[in-house]
């Protein structure tokens, strides 16, 4: 501390309101004569800094507990009023005082000062007096364009996600009339083939053939790239301050390379649909009669799936035209032309095939 640079405190003397004393300098104020508070110390705006010159550090001011006047850590006695300083506390710190109701010092104040001293004193009695301590003070509450300008990106992507919710959610309870029937049965074909891919080295499959890789930017890692510093200031609690540079490292993102490879390899890869369909409960649903190939090697073909769809399809109230995929059973049981109630979308074209209820 002895050979750390050091700067005044400086205070607002709360008897004749003289601004921007000095802490170590005026102990008393130089207009009224006022004993300095050292509770109303606070940290000189950024560049209004004035440097302690040939002052040794003798630590934490010492609080008279006959005056509340600040004195040197060395005094024994007060030099407002004379009392003894043996059983005196030290000063709080700007920083304790701060943290002990919750506030900040980052754009310090000798009215964030007074303010902060105030609570802590009342919380102090209240302690005293075996009462519960106030809760924290809430944080101010931002409105209007301001707390709509503090909305993130992240914040206005929720809300367009809940619009979205809102509008596929939002529905009606609607009569519904049976217009149509649709189905569609798929068989999914594949062929034993030669296919060309790529994939990174380490994840080309066994089998490939004719390997060619290339140099390609595959993900990024963190490098370290300097230093951020700001400077920290330190009440010493003399009246002074000193300052400490408080680092972090900065990185960057540096490409990492690897090899992105093509091959040809031999596999089963899908050609194509065998595709039915129809359009009525009279056009009875029906598989595609398929001829595969079978060579026993390259240009084979098997089957490698079989789908079906049935579609219901209705008018609503509004003349909209809405679709249900119902199971074959349920869906050849249901007539043109009857009428059913249903959830169905306010906003979007949609219905709920699990609330159909015949009218």
């Amino acid at each position: 501390m002895a050979d750390a640079k050091r700067y005044e405190m400086i205070w607002d003397c709360a008897g004749c309101d003289s601004k921007g004393l000095l802490g170590l300098t005026h102990r008393h104020c130089p207009n009224c004569g006022a004993a300095q508070d050292p509770t109303r110390r606070y940290f000189p705006p950024a560049g209004q800094e004035v440097a302690v010159e040939d002052h040794p550090f003798q630590g934490v001011d010492k609080l008279c507990p006959g005056c509340d006047t600040p004195n040197a850590a060395k005094a024994e006695f007060c030099v407002n009023c004379g009392s003894p300083l043996d059983k005196a506390k030290a000063v709080a710190l700007r920083a304790a005082q701060a943290a002990a109701v919750g506030g900040t010092f980052a754009e310090d104040t000798a009215k964030a000062a007074a303010e902060e001293a105030a609570k802590k004193k009342a919380a102090e009695r209240a302690a005293a007096q075996g009462q519960p301590p106030a809760p924290p003070p809430e944080p101010p509450k931002k409105r209007g364009l301001m707390w709509f300008a503090g909305l993130g990106c992240a914040s206005l992507a929720l809300l367009a996600c809940i619009g979205f919710l809102v509008t596929l959610l939002w529905s009606k309870e609607s009569g519904v009339t049976v217009i149509g029937h649709t189905w569609q049965r798929d068989i999914a074909i594949e062929r034993y083939q030669t296919v060309h891919e790529s994939a990174w080295d380490n994840e080309v499959p066994a089998g490939a053939r004719g390997q060619t890789c290339v140099q390609k930017e595959r993900s990024t890692e963190k490098v370290a790239d300097g230093q951020e510093c700001h400077d920290v200031r330190h009440d010493n609690g003399d009246g002074t301050f000193s300052t400490s540079q408080d680092c972090t490292t900065k990185y960057r993102d540096e490409p990492v390379y690897d090899d992105w490879c093509s091959y040809d390899i031999d596999k089963w890869d899908h050609v194509r649909n065998e595709t039915t369909q129809g359009s009525s409960v009279a056009d009875t649903p029906r598989w595609a009669e398929i001829t595969l190939a079978n060579t026993g090697a390259l240009g084979s073909e098997r089957e490698s799936g079989r789908t079906e769809t049935y579609g219901l399809h209705f008018r609503d109230e509004d003349q909209r035209e809405l679709a249900c995929n119902l199971a074959q059973d349920r869906w050849a049981g249901v007539a043109d032309g009857s009428t059913w109630k249903a959830s169905v979308g306010v906003l979007a074209d949609t219905i709920d095939c699990d609330s159909l209820k015949p009218l």
